[in-house]
């Protein structure tokens, strides 16, 4: 998760407001990570040894083997998000290398933090124990930060109004038995659909979008669970549909919009 959460963690802790963040998040999109925040971001350097900052100057001061590994890091949302930092002169190398030194000490994850506020909505599923939908949500979350190339932030709990929205969802059956949707309002669930297939132009287009989605994230989840687990899970075909009432979600924000994921026991769609 390394790869996707550090503007996770800037949110955590308050280090940016939430308009410079999202600043952030739309800037980083069109970033560039280069070789002086790459070995920074993994601690290859110390950031006063920057006294130059092109990528020969950096190769310079590591190792071959030190640079492959910047190199194979590179497509991480958490990458162009500090490398957005950056460009934009939030900070110079030397502010980002402590704000880098408080990320890489943290005990709990960025992502882990940040669900523990939903623990008193999960545990609402007594059959689904909270660490383990936690691995579900953490994992999807990275899974969508991949997919859009977006830094995604989860916001604190918040209360639904009784909008209509646009959404899919992939039950799971086996041990697990868990539902798992994606839902917006239906300007952000366009984006979503396009951003994830750029030939979507009608709803119809995006529903089908969605659901495949949910579908490659669902059929990675039951691998990995087969094997971290020893769990058997099999995804059932998606349901799509619109939703007016207040349901049990996650809300999640990035450069497309809000949107929210449900994860729980019963479908949402009769």
């Amino acid at each position: 998760m390394k790869s996707h959460d550090f503007g996770q963690f800037i949110f955590n802790n308050a280090i940016l407001d939430k308009n410079k963040i999202t600043a952030i998040i739309n800037l980083a999109r069109t970033c560039k990570p280069t070789l002086a925040v790459e070995a920074l971001f993994l601690q290859l350097l110390l950031a006063e040894e920057l006294t130059q900052d092109d990528d020969d100057f950096v190769r310079s001061l590591i190792t071959p083997r030190q640079a492959a590994r910047a190199q194979e890091f590179k497509d991480g949302q958490s990458l162009a998000f500090a490398q957005g930092l950056i460009n934009n002169k939030v900070f110079d190398y030397a502010q980002l290398e402590k704000v880098f030194d408080k990320y890489h000490s943290l005990e709990i994850p960025s992502i882990e933090s940040a669900l523990t506020n939903y623990y008193d909505r999960l545990k609402n599923y007594p059959d689904v124990d909270f660490p383990l939908a936690v691995d579900l949500i953490d994992s999807f979350h990275s899974f969508l930060s991949e997919t859009l190339k977006s830094t995604i932030i989860v916001l604190p709990p918040s209360n639904l109004t009784d909008t209509l929205r646009l959404g899919a969802t992939v039950k799971m059956t086996g041990e697990l038995s868990t539902v798992i949707g994606l839902f917006a309002d239906e300007y952000v669930f366009m984006k979503l659909a396009k951003r994830y297939d750029s030939y979507v132009e009608e709803v119809e287009d995006a529903y089908d979008a969605i659901a495949e989605l949910l579908n490659v994230y669902t059929g990675h989840f039951v691998v990995k669970a087969a094997v971290s687990h020893g769990m058997d899970e099999q995804p059932e075909p998606p349901k799509i549909g619109t939703v007016s009432t207040k349901f049990d979600h996650i809300t999640l924000f990035s450069d497309i919009g809000i949107f929210y994921i449900y994860i729980g026991k019963q479908e949402i769609f009769n």
